[in-house]
């Protein structure tokens, strides 16, 4: 299993993306293995694709029916109140849907996350894919 992250998600999708042709490299690297996502990775991508690159609604729609045909989705509301005691122990700042990201992996025993954000190298057990 790997976890994907939302700005891997949206790279893949987005053909403008800065990290687009690194996204379909890496998808052909790990098309064998269960990518999971979470539910908060498709609010955050469906926001990102309407409020930040405000992309076609329609192509919006196709995407967010894909996220759920084409990954294994995780509810992660379980893990929100361990994420909150993660963010306010941590030293280190990064946003909140990271940090139940991480609870969701070590929860859920995945140790490998696909995404382009650097702040899930210092994390314990995991290794990121980019």
């Amino acid at each position: 299993m790997i976890f994907l992250d939302t700005n891997y998600i949206v790279s893949y999708y987005v053909e403008k993306e800065k990290h687009h042709k690194r996204s379909l490299e890496i998808a052909e690297i790990i098309e064998d293995r269960e990518q999971i996502i979470s539910r908060l990775v498709i609010g955050e991508t469906i926001n990102i694709l309407e409020q930040k690159l405000k992309l076609d609604r329609n192509f919006i729609k196709k995407i967010y029916e894909e996220l759920f045909s084409n990954y294994t989705v995780i509810e992660d509301h379980y893990f929100y109140d361990k994420a909150l005691n993660n963010v306010l122990n941590s030293k280190k700042r990064f946003p909140f849907f990271d940090h139940i990201y991480i609870v969701l992996m070590g929860e859920l025993n995945i140790s490998e996350i696909v995404s382009f954000d650097k702040h899930f190298n210092n994390q314990k057990g995991i290794k990121r894919v980019h």
